[in-house]
């Protein structure tokens, strides 16, 4: 394997605007400013392609506060969204927020 075979080929970057657990966002702010070398922008786009990859997909009860962001999503990312979205009949900020969650149970972060 390469050394640089863990980076990410470019491709074209899509800003969508997302409502995101309030929580979560916090998380992922220290997650970004404290543990990892990545911006949120970054630790969402590997939560979705996990979620993409797995299909782990198990809504749990909304949250009560959501903040509204402007995301850089990688475009493959984007449309693998849209296909879950159509499969599930789950809105694409629940499948964000969905990802997220899957990805802070799977660091021991939140149970």
């Amino acid at each position: 394997m390469s050394s640089f075979a863990k980076f990410n080929k470019k491709e074209n970057i899509i800003p969508r605007t997302i409502e995101i657990d309030k929580n979560f966002y916090l998380i992922l702010e220290k997650l970004s400013n404290e543990t990892y070398d990545a911006s949120i922008n970054k630790l969402v786009n590997a939560a979705i392609e996990t979620l993409v990859e797995t299909e782990n997909i198990k809504t749990y009860p909304k949250s009560n506060s959501y903040l509204t962001r402007t995301f850089l999503i990688r475009e493959s990312l984007l449309n693998e969204l849209y296909k879950l979205k159509k499969k599930y009949g789950l809105p694409i900020y629940m499948l964000v927020n969905i990802a997220i969650r899957n990805a802070l149970i799977e660091e021991g972060i939140i149970i």
